[in-house]
């Protein structure tokens, strides 16, 4: 008997061998997706599992809620600046493209393996869409990339060409099951498809920025689940006006990919993983509609068909969309093998099932054997083929963890991340030569798995990752300085206050590990004192500059400036900071202080005083460290004191103790 505790712990055991298969996908350089289906299939009825699934409607439901989220996180992660200079050759393989590949395809369907030519052109639509995340995934599993622009223009392909494939298999499904249906109204149809679908998404995106940045919410949690009912929003509003929601979710994450939004990394990393588990979704449920059983008797054809498309239909189509173009003739003929086809086509393939008119079937076991078979084949040869055109080079190293500072608390001003491209003129820049405003700080460089302090004569590599802090307008500003594709030098000035940073001979102990210390009073000169003779390096930040002049005459690190503002904490490296010591008594200062050392640098310790335990409990929120109340500290030593005293069997004569 089915029960859901069954049905629960079944699809929880097929979810965690998919996980677990994907290591494999990256030891033997196969995509995932084989894998998943494969489970599936040993799931379904033809295999040991025997789930008897044979629920088309109910598969391609699941597909199509898949699919909107895989390309929404598609778009949101998408390098808009990468994709700029392949922008046109992009845009034609995804539209015209998509249409060259379907009509040779299915004119070979039916003209070699004698399918009627509705029928052969459903299938070339259905098949005519590409997987760059496949090929990807292989690439990255043996640490290689492509050179030049063939990423970027890969991924525009694969992340754009959906929709077209899906209004072409669309339009033929009814061409082949409706009598009678009337062909001209599939070019009003097509342009109501892409423009209202263009138009909700694109939107909808610029809004959602804007959303999300005033919507406020409580609990960093529900920030992914409003990025969800955005995907839903956007898809069925575009599907409501007879527009293209597959479309429309694609440009609604490139559009909110180009904002800056609060907690960016955290929705982008959300949707990574939900695309993830979507994938998992549509292969298990489509490994589980597919008889294996059924196979073998349309295997010669599906070998011819799948031959066809990867030696003829594809690379006739990518020479279409490349001609005249910068691309040379080995990376059109990588181009041309890395067209894998992926979870699409077997999605689209779900259509034709529900229609249900004869020979559906069939449609279905070739496109599904054609998948596998494209993915088996050129996955495989995709190491070997890439050497042999002498287009691959070592994977660049990227940062392990993101650089991204979420937006909370009082922090004043905005961070944000800008990205090196290998072809951007400031690559070999030393950062003093970037002509940046003043007022903007480049707090970080990932590198690698490294994390850098700028200094001014720190040079920009290939893939560097850089965080700059200040104000909106001005952050932007600097942000399209440094893409700008001719970078002037700057003219160096020197700064209206050199007490504000610190001197860039400092040496490395004093921005890295170290400790700073906010306030030089009576409290804070005991604080440096006892610090400098253990030897333990620190940074003061000090509102009075005659101070700032005296310590650094004494050769003491110091920075001038209000430490409750982001820049005069930046300016003391608080980032790379291990200790944050507030020893000022403004309680609502030390808590902006608080507030904006954990958003610079979210692991490091703060000790701070306080005069009751009502600011106490105002400084102790969200951080970790100690908070110190004069009168209980003075009550603490007292008593340990007279412990010390009682356990020495009354010393001193039984004077009192003296404290030094």
């Amino acid at each position: 008997m089915t029960t859901p505790s069954l049905i629960l712990l079944t699809a929880g055991v097929l979810m965690m061998l998919s996980v677990v298969a994907s290591k494999m996908s990256d030891k033997y350089g196969v995509p995932a997706l084989i894998f998943f289906l494969g489970i599936g299939m040993l799931a379904g009825t033809d295999g040991p599992g025997g789930i008897d699934f044979d629920n088309a409607w109910a598969a391609n439901m699941v597909g199509t809620v898949a699919l909107a989220f895989i390309l929404f996180s598609g778009g949101l992660d998408t390098n808009w600046r990468a994709m700029r200079p392949v922008l046109a050759r992009g845009a034609v393989l995804s539209s015209l493209g998509v249409v060259a590949t379907a009509a040779l395809v299915g004119l070979f369907a039916w003209a070699a393996l004698g399918f009627p030519l509705p029928v052969g052109m459903l299938l070339g639509a259905i098949i005519s869409s590409t997987d760059a995340a496949a090929v990807f995934s292989i690439l990255r599993s043996r640490g290689v990339a492509l050179r030049g622009n063939l990423r970027p223009l890969l991924e525009l392909e694969s992340g754009s060409n959906d929709p077209m494939a899906i209004f072409l298999t669309l339009g033929m499904t009814q061409i082949v099951s409706v009598p009678d249906f009337a062909w001209s109204g599939l070019l009003v149809a097509f342009l109501v498809n892409m423009s209202f679908g263009a138009a909700v998404g694109l939107l909808i995106g610029a809004g959602a920025g804007w959303l999300f940045n005033r919507i406020r919410l409580d609990n960093i949690g529900l920030y992914p689940v409003f990025g969800m009912s955005l995907v839903l929003v956007t898809f069925g509003t575009a599907e409501l006006v007879k527009g293209n929601g597959f479309l429309a979710v694609y440009l609604c994450g490139i559009m909110m990919n180009r904002s800056d939004f609060a907690y960016k990394r955290t929705v982008t990393k959300f949707h990574d993983g939900l695309a993830w588990l979507m994938q998992i979704f549509i292969f298990l449920a489509l490994g589980l509609l597919v008889n294996p059983s059924h196979l073998p008797g349309v295997a010669v054809k599906a070998l011819l068909f799948a031959a066809f498309l990867m030696a003829v239909a594809r690379p006739v189509a990518v020479a279409f969309g490349l001609w005249g173009s910068a691309f040379s003739m080995r990376e059109r003929a990588m181009i041309s093998w890395t067209g894998l086809r992926g979870a699409v086509p077997i999605v689209l393939a779900t259509f034709p099932l529900m229609a249900g008119f004869e020979g559906s079937d069939m449609v279905f076991n070739m496109v599904f054997f054609t998948v596998v078979t494209s993915v088996l084949l050129q996955g495989t040869l995709l190491m070997p083929v890439a050497r042999c055109l002498g287009v691959d080079e070592p994977l660049a190293p990227r940062p392990a963890y993101s650089l991204e500072i979420e937006r909370f608390g009082q922090m004043q001003g905005e961070t944000q991340e800008v990205e090196i491209l290998p072809d951007m003129p400031v690559v070999g820049m030393a950062i003093a030569d970037l002509d940046i405003p003043d007022d903007v700080i480049i707090l970080l460089i990932g590198r690698g798995n490294d994390f850098l302090v700028p200094r001014g004569q720190t040079r920009l590599r290939p893939h560097d990752t850089l965080l700059l802090l200040g104000k909106g307008p001005t952050v932007r500003g600097a942000i399209e300085t440094i893409l700008s594709p001719a970078p002037v030098a700057r003219v160096v000035n020197l700064p209206v206050d050199p007490l504000a940073t610190l001197p860039l001979s400092t040496e490395e102990k004093y921005i890295s590990k170290q400790v700073v210390v906010v306030g030089y009073g009576r409290v804070g000169r005991r604080v440096c004192d006892a610090l400098a003779a253990r030897g333990i390096p620190f940074v003061v930040a000090e509102q009075t500059r005659e101070l700032v002049e005296e310590l650094r005459g004494r050769g003491i690190p110091a920075v001038s400036g209000d430490a409750s503002t982001a820049m005069a904490l930046a300016q003391a490296h608080v980032a790379r900071a291990a200790v944050l010591v507030i020893t000022v008594r403004d309680a609502m200062k030390a808590r902006q202080m608080v507030d904006i050392a954990i958003t610079l640098n979210p692991d490091i310790t703060i000790m701070a005083r306080a005069a009751s335990g009502m600011e106490a409990t105002l400084l102790e929120q969200g951080q970790k460290g100690k908070i110190f109340i004069a009168e209980h500290e003075l009550a603490d030593g007292m008593v340990r004191d007279v412990l010390k005293c009682m356990r020495a069997g009354t010393p001193n004569g039984g004077k009192p103790a003296q404290k030094g």
